[in-house]
């Protein structure tokens, strides 16, 4: 649901040039990252402004998790 909100508003404010921005989204799974990029995401005033935003806010899982 908020890879949907997240996208929908990337379509209407940046149009077709979000179309890679939006794929990177929906490829997110952790709610928290989600839940974060959703708090600042309306505070873009361009395209690479949500891009560092979306970049900036994603979760990777430490080494040691994914050797699990």
């Amino acid at each position: 649901m908020a890879q949907e909100a997240i996208c929908k508003y990337l379509e209407a404010r940046f149009g077709k040039a979000s179309l890679g921005l939006q794929k990177k989204v929906r490829a997110l799974g952790k709610l928290e990252s989600l839940n974060q990029i959703m708090n600042k995401i309306y505070l873009a005033g361009s395209l690479d402004d949500a891009l560092a935003i979306i970049e900036g806010l994603q979760v990777t899982t430490p080494a040691s998790e994914e050797a699990k």
